[in-house]
């Protein structure tokens, strides 16, 4: 192999003792966890429940409960995609993050957030254009927009983040005279 392979080789493999990223750029990662964790409890609040939606959503017709096989099922399902995109929101700024495969952790974060902007579109022009009553509330719609905006700059950091690690000595090939 020749050496731009292996230097190519070297960033796509997990650092042996990778280091937490400073707060500086951190703290995007730690309100996305706190958004998803209160995600988590109003899904399973529901779950308890046995009830369909989440807490400033629209109202859930009985036809949707009927097409629904296992109400408490479905939500503890999704309680569970909202901890796994926890876990992966950590996993970009922890230490032990650094031990899953770089472009593993990158499909994840892009792809919650691609998910994420989907639902976030439609919760948007369910606010503007209203199909009917018990629509979102606006209140709804600005909390999940502000989500997905942490959501995104934290994937942009995490996608960028090899430049910004400030503890790493810079090789820029100027050294000192």
């Amino acid at each position: 192999m020749n050496a731009k392979a292996i230097e190519a080789a070297r960033r796509w493999r997990p650092e042996r003792r990778p280091a937490a990223v400073a707060l500086t750029w951190a703290w995007f990662a730690y309100l996305s966890v706190l958004v998803q964790l209160v995600y988590v409890v109003e899904k399973g609040y529901y779950a308890t429940q046995g009830r369909l939606g989440i807490p400033g959503g629209p109202l859930v017709s009985v036809s949707q409960y009927a097409e629904t096989s296992d109400v408490a099922l479905t939500q503890w399902t999704l309680a569970l995609l909202g901890l796994l995109s926890a876990i992966i929101a950590l996993a970009a700024v922890r230490p032990w993050g650094g031990l899953v495969p770089r472009p593993l952790l990158l499909l994840g974060l892009w792809a919650t957030g691609a998910l994420a902007a989907v639902s976030q579109i439609h919760v948007a022009w369910e606010v503007l254009f209203p199909s009917g009553p018990g629509g979102w509330s606006p209140w709804a719609a600005v909390q999940g927009v502000a989500a997905l905006c942490l959501w995104l700059a934290m994937a942009w950091i995490y996608t960028r983040r090899l430049g910004l690690d400030t503890t790493a000595v810079a090789n820029t090939g100027r050294d000192a005279k």
